[in-house]
């Protein structure tokens, strides 16, 4: 078999990276990020709370805009990738039938306890 057509099937590249999941993670990113910037430009459009007149008025208002885009994209971008991943398929292969798995194994065991008498 061919290297090249094992790692064009797989996603991976010589190192051993998945770049199926670099690519999965960026696409949502991305998502998160424009619905973010849509929110941004939908908060100064409709001046909400007069954030549109702020930035339209002052000096620095192109600078609270980057600033807010920076922002609306770190967290809807994280927010996208995070929901994204949490809605991934995945097999279950669960043996004990949804019973919780104890860290630690504990077995009840009776106390010597002394009880005064009355």
């Amino acid at each position: 078999m061919d290297p090249r057509e094992d790692s064009a099937a797989t996603g991976r590249s010589r190192k051993g990276v998945d770049w199926r999941l670099v690519r999965f993670l960026l696409t949502h990113l991305f998502i998160g990020t424009v619905s973010g910037w849509i929110f941004v430009a939908a908060l100064i459009w409709f001046d909400i709370g007069g954030l549109g007149a702020l930035v339209r008025e002052s000096s620095v208002g192109p600078m609270a805009v980057v600033m807010l885009m920076v922002v609306m994209m770190i967290t809807w971008g994280a927010g996208s990738m995070g929901t994204a991943v949490f809605l991934l398929p995945r097999e279950e292969k669960d043996d004990d039938k949804g019973k919780p798995i104890p860290l630690f194994p504990l077995r009840l065991q009776p106390a010597p306890a002394k009880a005064r008498r009355r």
